[in-house]
């Protein structure tokens, strides 16, 4: 097999590892924040020098020249570790003072390498390696909030994966299915949206957008569970769609008695999680690119908004309610925008990568499942009700005089948060150039599905 012309790979993840450790230390704890921008900028660039490698080489399988035997850029990886990097990047710049400790940069950064690790391995026991330093961060935190239900799923979700890697052999049967609760665990498919959604409503808003955004559990299905198991894994696909279709509507559906506005965020983006989920299982060449596109708009919308309510949070210093509409569209006009645009890019707005990648979405559940398709339109349209109220909530109404001095947003949060929203709009106008960039990608999934 070709290989990479550099170790791309392992330093993408020994990078943050090391900056991690970095941050922690008493010498340079003061610039943690600036230690853990410049690793997670060079993990990027690594990544896009193993797309761009790829690309050149046909989108054929390149191994780790350092170790082949732990890490291998495809073309299901490679675009998704770039996408990681990026996000986790914009995270950590346009976090505010409080959250940019070195306590909290480090486990941004420790998600960052486990999450890396993840996508660029070769066997499913460098997977399990991965996964388990992604969620050691999520363990302390959520053990150190009280969020209990948080822990639960992270320790049955690891165990499955374990236990699954173990009787891959003796029991393939029981190995897929060891592997797909691992997934729905992980993605938060019901009865699961729960934990999903309390680690953005309890958690550190910022760790717990990228735990989202990475989408580990639809990886595992279609890296390992799907290519490895094809008869067990073609068996499960079907009632796997419906499971995700119902666990779209029906988180969509709770958003419209609840208040929080941030736990509301939180059941909006673990419906759209979901229904990338639906899309992906049903191993139609449409639905699959609509997944994969969506997973691009998921990572990159719901950065945006979680970084713009935290920062709200943060400048307003108390806890938001929606019981009263703020107003803070005067004082912070650009943040109101940007909020605006990402968040209906989310649920489709024309002009944006949520358009097609929607359109291609929707074509694709439909045509695998006519009867029970329609939940996903409709739990799409639900959710931009609830965006639309969660905007009017923060931004719509008259503003308190005590908010005129609020500022609007700073160079660092609207160079990061603009970069997110050209992308989109890019892709959105030219949509042909992402589908050619997930063609190979599409290619493989619809492949190992089908058999």
């Amino acid at each position: 097999m070709a290989e990479l012309t550099g170790p791309w790979l392992s330093l993408g993840v020994g990078v943050p590892l090391a900056a991690a450790l970095a941050a922690r230390l008493p010498a340079t704890r003061p610039r943690a924040r600036v230690i853990a921008v410049t690793a997670s900028a060079a993990s990027l660039l690594l990544s896009l020098a193993t797309v761009r490698e790829l690309a050149g080489a046909g989108w054929a399988a390149l191994s780790e020249p350092w170790i082949p035997a732990v890490f291998q850029a495809t073309a299901l990886n490679a675009v998704t570790m770039a996408l990681f990097a990026a996000l986790a990047l914009v995270t950590l710049i346009s976090a505010p003072r409080r959250d940019s400790d070195p306590h909290s940069v480090a486990h941004i950064l420790i998600l960052m390498a486990g999450t890396l690790a993840a996508y660029g391995a070769v066997s499913l026991p460098v997977f399990l390696g991965g996964w388990i330093l992604g969620l050691t961060p999520s363990l302390a935190s959520a053990g150190r909030e009280g969020n209990r239900l948080a822990v639960v799923e992270s320790a049955a979700s690891t165990l499955f994966l374990a236990v699954g890697m173990l009787l891959q052999t003796s029991s393939p049967a029981g190995a897929c299915m060891l592997l797909v609760l691992a997934a729905i665990l992980r993605t938060g498919l019901f009865p699961f949206h729960g934990v999903a959604a309390s680690r953005l409503d309890k958690g550190p808003l910022g760790f717990a957008g990228l735990l989202l955004s990475a989408q580990l559990g639809v990886f595992l299905l279609i890296r390992f569970a799907l290519p490895m198991f094809p008869e067990s894994a073609r068996d499960a696909r079907s009632w796997l769609c419906w499971l995700a279709l119902f666990t779209a509507i029906y988180t969509a559906v709770m958003g419209m008695v609840e208040r929080s506005p941030r736990r509301l965020l939180a059941l909006v983006l673990v419906s759209q999680s979901a229904a990338i989920f639906a899309g992906l299982v049903t191993a139609r060449p449409e639905g699959v690119m609509g997944a994969l596109a969506q997973w691009i708009v998921l990572g990159f919308t719901s950065t945006v908004m979680i970084s713009i309510f935290r920062a709200v949070e943060a400048r307003l210093d108390f806890p938001l309610d929606g019981e009263r509409l703020l107003g803070l569209a005067g004082p912070m006009p650009r943040l109101a925008v940007f909020f605006a645009v990402s968040a209906f890019a989310l649920v489709g707005l024309p002009g944006t990568l949520g358009f097609p990648g929607e359109d291609l979405l929707i074509h694709g559940v439909l045509s695998a499942h006519p009867v029970i398709g329609f939940l996903l339109p409709t739990a799409i349209a639900i959710n931009a009700y609830h965006l639309y109220r969660l905007f009017s909530r923060l931004f719509l109404g008259a503003p308190a005089a005590a908010w005129a001095a609020v500022p609007d947003a700073l160079p660092r949060e609207r160079w990061p948060l603009a970069a997110c929203l050209v992308v989109l709009v890019w892709f959105g106008l030219m949509p042909g150039q992402l589908v050619a960039l997930r063609a190979f990608a599409v290619e493989a999934v619809v492949t190992v599905a089908g058999r």
